[in-house]
This record gives structure tokens, sequence and C-alpha cells, in this order.
């Protein structure tokens, strides 16, 4: 049995000199972007490629596509892959800020689930990592249809933002300070960077792709706040096999939740990764999803 690294709810598991993206982000793909507009009229933008079975991808906080393109590559070799800028994101629309709760999120995957079976005539496999999970479990689990879910760490039992917090994101976009609203996101309410690491940080190729996605940073920790709690009655709905992965170097909460989320679930297994944490190596999970999907 491996000996587990417990990291304090002030971090998620990343090394000393902060986000290991070197190998996860290699910027853009020359590859045509299609939308498809949501229930509320804001345009979902997604790149296809592959061949084969479908596949939706879901990002997390800060993620547009661009963040999972080695993923998206590897999974590429065996699946159609529809890689989706989620709202307020890369060549997605913003949507209302004043309008905006995680429902609006869960039209917005069901918008690309309805492109993608009339695209396919199939269901998609759907893949998601942490607040991107928490959008495909309610999604699930109001009927959207999905063959199958993988999910890495949706952040339940995770430290919830401030309102403070939201309104403070909310300031500094609006005035133009993206800077600053993603070291917050990133500082307070997620914990991917520190005092120490962030100037560092802020020389890697994916910080300006950050800047860009600024503005959701918004929604990110409106969802923190609203949606740490495992939700018991969504999870009793699904029935779609379901495999949760969790690393083995990620804060308590978030490691502990994802074993009740699998004991909620009417068919899950739970996968522990050794040697990292919330932010993981998509070169390992692409072939354990891959496998699963296949199964």
């Amino acid at each position: 049995m491996v000996e587990r690294r417990i990291h304090t709810e002030d971090e998620h598991g990343i090394a000393p000199d902060g986000l290991g993206l070197d190998d996860d982000y290699a910027g853009e793909r020359d590859l045509p972007v299609q939308q498809v507009r949501s229930a509320d009229g804001t345009l979902i933008a997604y790149e296809k490629s592959g061949r084969g079975e479908p596949v939706v991808v879901l990002g997390g906080g800060l993620n547009d596509r661009g963040m999972f393109y080695p993923f998206a590559n590897l999974m590429s070799e065996n699946f159609t892959v529809y890689n989706c800028d989620r709202r307020g994101r890369g060549d997605s629309g913003m949507g209302d800020l004043d309008g905006y709760v995680i429902e609006r999120e869960v039209e917005d995957l069901a918008a690309v689930v309805e492109a993608v079976e009339k695209d396919t005539g199939q269901t998609p496999y759907v893949f998601a990592n942490c607040t991107g999970g928490q959008i495909v479990i309610l999604a699930a689990a109001a009927g959207v249809p999905m063959k199958k879910l993988g999910l890495y760490e949706p952040p339940y039992w995770s430290r919830p933002a401030t309102t403070e917090q939201i309104e403070e994101i909310r300031r500094l976009n609006e005035a133009g300070d993206h800077d600053g609203a993603v070291a917050l996101f990133g500082r307070d309410v997620v914990g991917f960077v520190t005092d120490e690491t962030i100037d560092g940080f802020r020389q890697h190729p994916a910080w300006q792709a950050f800047l860009a996605n600024a503005p959701s940073t918004y929604y990110d920790a409106i969802i923190s706040r609203d949606h740490t709690q495992i939700p018991h009655e969504a999870l009793a709905k699904i029935s779609a096999p379901t495999l949760i992965i969790r690393g083995e170097l990620t804060v308590r909460g978030i490691f502990d939740a994802m074993e009740k989320v699998v004991d909620e679930l009417a068919d899950a297994k739970l996968v522990t990764m050794e040697e990292v944490g919330h932010l993981y190596d998509q070169k390992r999970v692409a072939p354990i999803m891959t496998e699963f999907f296949q199964s």
C-alpha cells in the first residue's frame, strides 16, 4: 500500500515550483472551430478531431480547449473527440454574468451533446475535470444523454469561495485587471499558485491563456461557493457507468469525497493515481479513459 502524503486545504497537490503544465499546454491547433447555441443564446465552441465513437471533453477552472490538446490528441487515436470551450473562455460566448447559475452550463453541455448526437447518431462518452465534473454530474442527473462518464476530481468537500472573493473577482475583471483576477482565483480560491510561485508562473505560456479566460473565474468561483457539497439526490439519478479518478497527493477533502461519490453512484469505479494531485498528467489519464470507454 502506498503511503499517501496529505496536503493542507491551502494547496492542491502541486509541485513547489508551481503548476506543472509544461507537457499539458500545447497552444493553438489548426482545427476548425464549430459552435452550438445554448438555451440562453450563448454560443458554445468546440473542436472535432479523430475517428470513432464520440467523446466530449469539458475542462475545469480557467481551462480552455487548448489546455486539453495532449489529452484530445491521444484520445483522437480511438475516438471522435469534441473538445469544448466552456462559456466565458476560448471561442465561446460569455453569457449573462448577472443570471449565472451552474444550470446555464448544464444547458451548454446539453446543447453540445445534442449536436454530437446529430453529427454521429451516437450517444457520447463524456470526460471532465474539476468543476467541469460537477457540471457533468448535474447534467447526467437531469437526463442529458451520456454513454459513460469519466471524471477527474470534481472538487466536492473543497474549501468554498466566499461571496467577498466572488465580488472582488468580478470587480477586477470589470476594471480590466485580468492578472489580478487570475491571481486571486488561483491563489485564494483554487490554490494552484502561491505568493512564492506566482511570479515564476506568470512566465509560463499558459498564463496568457489564463488572462484571456479570466472573466470565467467569476463563474467557477460561484460554483465553488454554491456546489462544494456532494449532490446526493443528483448522484442517485445517474445510471451511466462512471469512472472517478483522484490523485494521491490531492487535498484531503476532495480525496475523501471521491470515495463517497463512488459509493453513492449506481455503477462506478474509483482509480487513485500515484504522484499527482488535483492537477493531473493528461498523458497518464488518456489511456485509463480509453480502456474504460472501450470496455
